[in-house]
């Protein structure tokens, strides 16, 4: 389990927007960074399964980082980070264009939301 608690921290420590933002909250609040995200995937998580307008929140969690790194990556010189999210733009579309027609049935499926977070994530 340490293991995990290490690389989870390197993951918070490495420099990015990420760090930025943790590191500016861990100053204000003297709460480590390890609680700080810890508590926020905990929160996201249980605001999936039982709040209101939990399908807003998982179209910004599909949306607004990606779109940030895109950004990033056109303004890069490579091309492979190009691919990559144009390639993730397009299945974000077709799922969306699918998820359209479905909605209606899909919605009544316990942890729905969840699963669609956690597959976004992991794509």
């Amino acid at each position: 389990m340490g293991t995990v608690l290490q690389r989870l921290q390197r993951l918070l420590d490495r420099p990015g927007p990420l760090a930025d933002l943790l590191g500016r909250l861990e100053a204000r609040t003297g709460v480590r960074r390890l609680y700080l995200a810890s508590g926020s995937v905990a929160f996201l998580g249980l605001y999936l399964v039982f709040g209101y307008g939990a399908s807003l929140l998982c179209n910004l969690i599909g949306f607004v980082y990606p779109a940030y790194v895109s950004i990033k990556a056109i303004e890069s010189s490579s091309k492979e980070d190009d691919t990559t999210w144009l390639t993730y733009w397009v299945v974000y579309g077709v799922f969306s264009v699918a998820e359209f027609f479905s909605d209606t049935f899909l919605y009544w499926f316990p942890f729905y939301y969840v699963g669609k977070v956690t597959a976004r994530w992991h794509s």
